[in-house]
């Protein structure tokens, strides 16, 4: 994509966010007087405010981190779905008990379907503990799922959304033993916290990226934080793939 492209995709993004309502012509002005005065620094330096949960103690840990180069958050030993050399790389960092991690995981697997071969997602945890007190766990029991097989994951992590007003550990039993996991294996696995510290791992690297809240992307390094709408997903994705 040429760098005259990436120029003008914040406008283009900004305004689907925003709607196609009110003072349209003025929206327009403003939002390219930003572009102008360098105000909008990055195509995707977006928040999707109302859709975002954030945490206070890590805004504050983050505002004391540098930044770090933006392929590191892109992760091999997390689970990911389409082409690994695809042009495109999602990188969402989530939470299993965020109702908007929620809303944009339903977005992210319609996109994955859809672009399967041209676009690449990669899922990493970021469980917000003080909102969501079961999330931790959660996360490594979706971890210990993922070691009977992605597919296994995949299945799990859906039902983990579809079912996240109880992450409880007899819920999360429960729930793997819905999408066909050896029980036994599991209860052992998450029992022994063998997956404790790849989750801290997924926090820090957030952090160390600047997240402070669930859902927050990154594509091709460009963070996009909050529960994206399909369509603003899909007009991100096609103008990658330009």
């Amino acid at each position: 994509m040429t760098h005259r492209t990436h120029r003008f995709l914040p406008l283009v993004v900004t305004l689907i966010a925003l709607g196609f309502l009110g003072a349209f012509v003025w929206r327009i002005v403003g939002i390219y007087s930003g572009i102008q005065r360098g105000e909008i620094k990055s195509a995707l330096d977006l928040t999707f405010q109302d859709s975002l949960t954030t945490s206070p103690r890590l805004a504050q840990i983050v505002q004391r981190t540098d930044p770090v180069q933006a392929q590191e958050v892109v992760s091999e030993d997390d689970p990911s779905l389409g082409n690994p050399e695809a042009l495109l790389t999602i990188v969402e960092f989530a939470d299993f008990g965020c109702p908007y991690s929620r809303e944009a995981s339903f977005a992210i697997r319609a996109l994955s379907l859809a672009y399967a071969d041209r676009v690449r997602y990669i899922y990493r945890d970021f469980p917000i503990t003080e909102i969501h007190p079961d999330a931790q766990m959660a996360a490594e029991a979706g971890e210990c799922a993922r070691v009977e097989g992605d597919d296994k994951f995949w299945a799990y992590h859906d039902t983990l959304y579809q079912n996240q007003n109880d992450l409880t550990r007899p819920a999360l039993r429960e729930y793997a033993r819905a999408v066909g996991l050896n029980v036994p294996k599991f209860d052992q696995c998450l029992a022994s916290g063998r997956y404790r510290s790849e989750v801290t791992a997924d926090i820090q690297d957030g952090i160390d990226a600047g997240v402070i809240g669930t859902p927050t992307f990154f594509f091709n390094g460009q963070k996009v934080s909050g529960a994206i709408p399909l369509e603003t997903l899909r007009l991100i994705t096609d103008v990658y793939l330009e």
